[in-house]
């Protein structure tokens, strides 16, 4: 009898590790992830354009994106990017991005979007932003890559990661489609109240 108790209580006990051990990693891991959070401004000196661009996450010309404001939250974020459109209006767009690593038609506001995935690297330095758009040539010439008639489908990797002592955000970004591959960096500086104007 005695016996039959001491096995259940080894058996609780490796219960309970195997359960506990693995929650305590993930709290860990959420902990360490890179705090996107803020409102940054595009670093234009410090950053590296390789030729035109195409559309990314943000629904606008990644290049005219000039600040972003980033709210985080566990499991997503949503961020609020500013650009100016052909007439000079400032316009914002928000997309809410889901570290689930699922496809999904990103909730994006303000513009018709493809499909995308957002996930975290294992240490959570790093987030892991892939999206595919559809281009076709009845749009502005601003946004065709394909000189026929057939629709174009252009896939976008971003890879943010924070650098400066997390007062900058780098962000390389790589586009692939039938005209070929492009690639640049992006870096944002983290702005203070008295001088950030959204």
């Amino acid at each position: 009898m005695k016996n039959k108790i001491n096995v259940w209580y080894c058996l609780i006990i490796l219960l309970a590790g195997v359960i506990y051990f693995p929650l305590q990693a993930q709290q860990k891991n959420d902990a360490q992830r890179a705090d996107f959070s803020g409102e940054w401004k595009l670093n234009q000196a410090k950053s590296e354009f390789t030729g035109k661009f195409p559309l990314c996450i943000f629904g606008s010309s990644r290049q005219r994106s000039k600040t972003m404001k980033i709210a985080g939250n566990k499991d997503f974020i949503t961020v609020d990017a500013a650009s100016s459109s052909d007439d000079g209006a400032l316009t914002t767009r928000q997309e809410k991005l889901v570290f689930d690593g699922k496809e999904r038609k990103a909730t994006l506001v303000g513009s018709p979007r493809g499909m995308s995935t957002a996930s975290w690297s294992d240490d959570g330095r790093t987030m892991t932003v892939q999206s595919v758009r559809t281009f076709y040539d009845n749009v502005k010439r601003e946004y065709v890559f394909e000189t026929d008639d057939t629709a174009s489908d252009v896939e976008v990797t971003e890879v943010w990661k924070l650098i400066n002592d997390g007062k900058s955000i780098a962000i390389r970004v790589s586009s692939s489609s039938r005209s070929g591959v492009r690639t640049m960096k992006l870096v944002y500086d983290k702005q203070w109240a008295a001088d950030y104007r959204f």
